[in-house]
């Protein structure tokens, strides 16, 4: 005679089953949620360093492109993505009863202290020892300063008047020179636990073992699908005590306003 199997049986085969498929998708839902979570700040941070890049080059035109001036717009329009302050009673408090005289400074009770404290880490940044912020001046070039302007600065006034002939070193005319066009790459910084590090050693530091037309080499660096990987050989990716983050990189453009003079400070590969 067949033995069916009582309901306590099969609810508790059911209840079995239902916490191993859970457990096997776990892993997996929650790297999806750390990594939604981790994504929406990555696009939080690149539409404030647009912004950033933005105030950096309009303050370029207007100072001469001098990178000082540059680098304060930089910093300035940075600044909003860490300018956060909590209430006098919370400062208040946190500062009675906190033992690090670094976090009794560093916490803002008002919004004008907030995006001080913000100016002033984005300037720390600036001279980490992996340059964390590489500010790149990609016209006017060396050569336009050479044709234009051996001795002094680009020449800014009656433009349209002035003849557009094309030089021969920097391949440009006197108005094409009078283009500000900066390139900045901000390393900002992963926060979100397990997914920081799997983005940065995936996807940002991973290693190449051969020139892009090495047969032995699987990935090719000219490849667009690999192309995190020409930051293998950075040096943030070589620091071993290097935080993860990820770099993001933003174009801006604007017409010089004042005569551009050549201004050290701009980063360089070479």
């Amino acid at each position: 005679m067949q033995q069916t199997s009582s309901p306590r049986v099969l609810l508790t085969s059911q209840a079995g089953q239902s916490m191993t498929e859970f457990l096997v998708v776990l892993p997996v839902l929650l790297l999806l949620i750390l990594g939604a979570v981790q994504f929406a700040l990555i696009y939080h941070a690149k539409i404030t360093l647009n912004y950033a890049a933005f105030e950096a080059v309009r303050a370029g035109t207007l100072g001469q492109a001098k990178f000082e001036e540059v680098k304060e717009g930089f910093a300035r329009g940075m600044a909003p993505l860490y300018s956060y302050y909590e209430s006098d009673d919370t400062i208040r408090n946190r500062r009675l009863h906190s033992r690090d005289p670094e976090e009794q400074k560093n916490t803002a009770s008002d919004q004008v202290e907030a995006f001080q404290l913000a100016r002033n880490q984005i300037y720390d940044e600036f001279d980490s020892s992996n340059k964390l912020i590489r500010i790149e001046r990609l016209n006017p070039t060396d050569a336009s300063f050479l044709d234009f302007s051996p001795d002094a600065d680009i020449p800014n006034d009656t433009l349209r008047y002035r003849e557009s002939r094309i030089h021969g070193k920097s391949k440009s005319s006197i108005q094409d020179s009078n283009l500000l066009h900066l390139r900045i790459t901000y390393w900002y910084p992963l926060y979100v636990p397990l997914v920081n590090k799997l983005i940065f050693n995936t996807f940002i530091c991973c290693k190449n073992t051969g020139g892009p037309d090495d047969p032995n080499d699987p990935i090719d660096t000219d490849d667009t699908e690999h192309q995190f990987c020409k930051w293998g050989e950075d040096p943030v990716c070589i620091d071993k005590n290097q935080e993860p983050v990820i770099p993001l990189t933003s174009i801006a453009v604007m017409r010089m306003q004042t005569p551009a003079v050549k201004s050290d400070g701009y980063y360089s590969k070479h």
